[in-house]
Order: structure tokens, then C-alpha cells, then sequence
């Protein structure tokens, strides 16, 4: 099958998958079908996950509220209180970014998920692993998606938000440690962000999910087509594990939970992240780094080959891209320490088409760029081998 009908069964017969959903389990039921229909082995790993990304970003905003309450209501020992909660609070909203254990996390409400996997020997002697990785789940569709210019506004809200926080910090201080109304009166302006910031992701979980085409049926829709022809036509010397992950929109539980079990066998893999590589007007976009609280960058040598493949095979019309402002699977690779390129078609004027949006159905991804990402990831991988 093509990878454009892998993508029109997941984003129309299935539909909508958010995480921990049993549409995301549907999802990865017909994931496994499809790689044992190829004459592969799937493996189903369960995992726990958030059920949520705003959750979190809801949470810390709410605490800061609180703080901010603290500061102004309780007198003396309530800056003191106001100090240790937004500290905590601010802590944990760092860790939340780095994809790290933190209290928010521990709070927060969990579902279970699934990754889905399959390993596809070579032919001969194996020298590397190469993981191909697309997640099978789909987002909500808030309202800082819902235009180019909100994306814009919600990224320069999100840090303003966290120096706000920052600032609301050395202001508790000082009223614990001075005393004096002139510190509340600072704190209001600091206040009234993060309330802001409070409104937007808790509006968030109230939407609906979208249906997922472009993000991430396309990515997935690949990763179950080369695993098709692999399974037909087998590397020389690479293992490929094709992955279909769960739980990446809610902070990429999913890759973290493979990286995690299967670290001592890949060692130092090549691990290639496909999401949202099929809008409309885009085209085979390979990440130099991305940066979403810390910058992930990409494997030198990788990239080297992606600008070779790219400048020898012209007709894909594949280039670089940096992303901000938002995380793919290949920062939880990058973490793990795995040779990373990720491929996330971003049109070359920087926007993502359809991103969380209700628009991303399946009218709105363009098979010809869906045809040439998947071309373009095939012709990394026969030069990866080659090496």
C-alpha cells in the first residue's frame, strides 16, 4: 500500500486520535496489522502516559495565580509561601519543557498508551540500526492554533510567561525579605500574563482533536510504506526498526518510552523522526536543530548526506529548515544520545500548513510531497547503509 492510503485510513476511517484515546489504540491496532501483513514481527509495547499538553502549562499557571493571591492576602508569612510555591512551580514548568520528571507531571492525570514497532534485518552482515519513527496520535485544536498570526502571538506569550514568572520570583523575595506594598503593586502587571496564559491553555482541552492528516497520519503513513518495501527489499547492513509511536502531541511519551527499553541494543543509532511532512505548498524539509526550550541539533553527518541527497536527486526539492518554538521526537532522541534528523515540512517561508488546526484533513496534505519525503527518506537510507 502507498503511504497515501495509510494516511486517508488513519485520518478518515479512524479519524481524530488523541492520546491515551481508544482511537489512538485503533490507530495502533491497524499499525501492527499492517507491518505483520508486510511478513514482519510487531511488537506492541504498552506505556503510561500525560493524557494532556496544556495540563501541565494549566497547572503552573494556576499555581502562580495562587502565589500571586498569597502575596497579596496573607501578610508577611504569605510572601514567604508565595516564594516557595512559585519556585516550585517555576522548577517544574523548566523540567515539563526538558521532557523531564517533574511535579507537574506527578499531579496530572495519566492514561495508557501504546508504541508499535517492527525490526527488518538486512540482507547481510549487520553493522547499524537506523530507527524510523512517525507518531499515530493527533492534537486538540486550540485557539493559539487556529491562525499563522496566533501561532506568532502564543510564541512570544510563552516566554514573556516564564520571565513574568521569573520577575513575580524576586519580587516575593523582596516582599518577604522588605516588606512593603510597593512589591504587590509591581506584581500586578506579571499577574495579569500569566492569567492570560492561564485562559489559553486551559481553553486547550476544551477543543476538539483534530483529525490528524498532515500531523501526524503523514509521518506515520511513510514509516508503514518503507517498512512495506523493506520488508520486500531489505537493507545490506542496517537493521531498520520502524516505529509507530504514541503520545507524542502530550510531550513525547512515547519515543521516550522506546528510547528508554531499547537503548543498549540500538547503541549509537541513526534515528529519523517523520512528522507533519506532507502540507500543502511544503516539501522534503530535513531539521538542522530544533529548539523548544533547549536546541536539539542535528547529527552533523546526517545532515551532510541530507544536503548531498538533496543537491544530487534536485527533483525532490528537498532543503534545511530550523524550528522554534515547538518539539519534535528528535529532541527525546537527541537526549538519549542517538545520531538524529528529523523531517518536518514546514512550507520555506516557515509555516507549518494546517498545524492543530481543524483544516488538517486529509483535502489538505498533498500527495506529491508526501511522494517525495518518502523518496527522499529512501535515498537517505541507502546512503546510510552505503557508509
Amino acid at each position: 500500500m502507498t503511504a497515501m492510503t495509510h494516511v486517508r485510513y488513519l485520518a478518515e476511517t479512524i479519524g481524530p486520535r488523541g492520546s491515551t484515546t481508544p482511537q489512538e489504540a485503533a490507530a495502533a491496532v491497524y499499525a501492527a496489522q499492517t507491518l505483520r501483513e508486510a511478513g514482519l514481527t510487531p511488537t506492541v509495547e504498552t506505556f503510561v502516559s500525560a493524557r494532556s499538553a496544556w495540563y501541565p502549562f494549566a497547572l503552573f499557571s494556576t499555581l502562580i495565580l495562587i502565589a500571586e493571591t498569597l502575596f497579596w492576602a496573607a501578610g508577611g508569612w504569605g510572601a514567604w509561601a508565595a516564594l516557595l510555591l512559585a519556585g516550585l512551580a517555576f522548577a517544574s514548568v523548566l523540567l515539563e519543557l526538558a521532557f523531564r520528571p517533574n511535579l507537574l507531571r506527578w499531579l496530572l492525570p495519566k492514561g495508557q498508551s501504546q508504541n508499535v514497532w517492527a525490526r527488518i534485518a538486512p540482507v547481510g552482515e549487520a553493522r547499524q540500526h537506523v530507527v524510523l519513527m512517525g507518531h499515530l496520535d493527533s492534537h486538540r485544536t486550540p485557539l493559539v492554533f487556529s491562525s499563522d498570526r496566533w501561532v506568532r502571538l502564543f510564541n512570544t506569550l510563552v516566554p514573556l510567561g516564564l520571565a513574568s514568572t521569573v520577575l513575580l520570583i524576586v519580587l516575593f523575595l523582596l516582599g518577604a525579605a522588605v516588606g512593603g506594598m510597593v512589591w504587590r503593586y509591581l506584581s500586578l502587571p506579571s499577574g495579569l500574563i500569566t492569567l492570560g496564559l492561564f485562559l489559553l491553555t486551559f481553553q486547550a482541552d476544551f477543543t476538539p482533536y483534530t483529525a490528524g492528516a498532515n500531523d501526524n497520519a503523514t509521518g506515520a503513513g511513510i514509516v508503514l510504506s518503507l517498512a512495506e518495501r523493506l520488508a520486500r527489499a531489505p537493507l545490506k547492513h542496517t537493521v531498520v526498526w520502524a516505529v509507530l509511536s504514541g503520545c507524542e502531541e502530550v510531550g513525547c511519551y512515547g519515543a521516550e518510552a522506546f528510547a528508554v527499553s531499547h537503548r543498549k541494543e540500538l547503541g549509537h543509532a541513526v534515528w529519523i523522526t517523520l512528522d507533519s511532512v506532507g502540507g500543502i505548498g511544503a516539501g522534503p524539509a530535513y531539521l538542522t536543530q530544533e529548539t523548544f526550550l533547549l536546541t536539539a541539533a542535528s547529527d552533523r553527518k546526517l545532515l551532510a548526506l541530507a544536503e548531498k541527497a538533496a543537491e544530487e536527486r534536485p527533483e525532490l526539492a528537498a532543503y534545511s529548515h530550523a524550528f522554534r518554538g515547538a518539539y519534535t521526537e528528535g529532541a527525546i532522541a537527541a537526549r538519549h544520545g542517538f545520531r538524529v534528523l528529523t523531517l518536518v515540512s514546514h512550507r520555506r517561508d516557515g509555516v507549518l500548513p494546517e498545524w492543530h488546526r481543524p483544516t488538517d484533513v486529509v483535502a489538505n496534505v498533498e500527495a506529491g510531497v508526501v511522494k517525495r519525503t518518502e523518496a527522499f527518506v529512501e535515498e537517505l537510507l541507502r546512503r546510510i547503509d552505503l557508509k
